[in-house]
């Protein structure tokens, strides 16, 4: 036998191996119960329902603090949270509800648009994490209302910046870029 040969062996010997494996791991797959996770797959990176579900055990006490309209408390707590989790974007989110509580329609759509930004499946309709109802609520609201603003303080650039807001967070929810 010659190289050419033996190369020529050796590699159908390991595509035939590859293919094996590949069946073997698919075989497996087939005979999982739904739900289950095979050790080759990787279970630490979150899924979308379970990060919400985490979420909903962050933030329960924020929930329902803005639920019985006690804003002050409710900004103190996820003032703890963030300490505790940094990169959570929905810090942001539960910011921007207890700011519109409190009255403060400027600052809340800017806190859904920082939120947006960081977690872009907020406006994705196909997601678990969509808020974007809450969010076209807001905008419907919030519009008539900055206009109105905007007419008596022209000047006022804290106006014109949430108007910006809102035509970001409107375009994003539709379904564009920026």
């Amino acid at each position: 036998m010659d190289l050419t040969h033996k190369l020529t062996l050796a590699a159908l010997l390991l595509l035939c191996l590859t293919t094996a494996a590949m069946l073997g791991r698919h075989l497996l797959t087939l005979n999982r119960a739904p739900g289950e996770t095979a050790a080759w797959e990787s279970d630490s990176r979150p899924t979308l329902e379970r990060l919400v579900a985490r979420n909903g055990k962050i933030f329960s006490e924020v929930a329902d603090l803005l639920k019985k309209k006690q804003y002050r408390a409710g900004f103190e707590r996820l003032r703890e949270i963030k300490r505790l989790h940094p990169d959570n974007p929905h810090t942001l989110v539960f910011r921007a509800r207890l700011q519109y509580g409190s009255g403060l329609l400027a600052a809340a759509l800017h806190s859904y648009r920082l939120a947006v930004d960081r977690q872009p499946d907020y406006a994705d309709n196909n997601t678990p994490l969509y808020i974007g109802d809450e969010i076209m609520d807001l905008i419907s609201e919030g519009r008539g209302k900055l206009r109105r603003e905007l007419q008596l303080k022209p000047g006022d650039g804290r106006i014109s910046m949430a108007l910006e807001d809102l035509s970001y967070l409107q375009r994003r929810i539709a379904g564009g870029c920026e």
